[in-house]
């Protein structure tokens, strides 16, 4: 697995290096980033993501910044076929979250995975 980390902000690097292991890419910006930013970043790190994906490659995922910045990420991630792991900041360490599943948009749908209305 690769791992891939997004700082803004504030640095989190040498944590999730302690706590995750070896890193295989990295933006680092160390202030506070203005809306106009955002989409930029978004891209750079959607290309960065994408390079270390390729050959099916698996990809951890460890971010701190604006929400706006994790959403447009996400939505260029979406279009994708990577396999794309996330880590989210919990309990004083960083902790593997489970992969949103279609069964889990059904259910919050209501819907079974047939686009039925059973679970």
């Amino acid at each position: 697995m690769k791992v891939f980390v997004l700082e803004i902000g504030r640095p989190i690097k040498q944590d999730v290096y302690s706590q995750v292991g070896s890193i295989d890419d990295c933006i680092s910006i160390p202030r506070a980033v203005s809306e106009l930013e955002i989409p930029k970043i978004a891209a750079e790190a959607y290309r960065r993501v994408m390079k270390l994906a390729r050959g099916g490659e698996e990809v951890a995922i460890v971010l701190s910044g604006p929400l706006a910045l994790s959403f447009q990420l996400g939505q260029a991630l979406g279009m994708s076929h990577a396999k794309i792991t996330v880590y989210q900041f919990s309990g004083g360490r960083y902790v593997r979250v489970p992969p949103l599943t279609r069964q889990h948009l059904f259910s919050a749908l209501g819907e079974g995975e047939d686009g039925g209305a059973g679970v």
